[in-house]
């Protein structure tokens, strides 16, 4: 599983860093105990650690939309199995831009 980070230009070293370790969640159960984890070893509260995870896009390297070939985005860890699961994928851009006929056609 590749992913490509994008970083808000005014993130520092460490907040990058806490964007990694929160990306690097992989247990479906433990979500809660994951992000305290964080807090606790990076000095923070819950509301800073999503204004720092707000400041960074994921992207998936190996699933892209079918009609334009934009990276899927995650939103959350929870969504890379779904993804990956997915035979295939158009993003949203485009199937507004077809009027829902790319999902429809399928």
């Amino acid at each position: 599983m590749s992913m490509n980070f994008v970083f808000d230009l005014a993130l520092g070293g460490a907040e990058k860093r806490l964007c990694h370790k929160y990306w690097s969640y992989v247990s479906p159960s433990d979500y809660i105990a994951h992000l305290e984890l964080l807090c606790y070893d990076h000095h923070t509260e819950i509301d800073a650690l999503f204004a720092t995870l707000a400041k960074c896009q994921v992207y998936l390297d190996d699933i892209h939309c079918e009609y334009c070939g934009r990276p899927y985005q995650l939103d959350v860890p929870a969504d890379v199995p779904y993804a990956r699961r997915l035979d295939f994928w158009f993003c949203d851009g485009c199937i507004s831009f077809s009027g829902g006929q790319l999902v429809l056609g399928r």
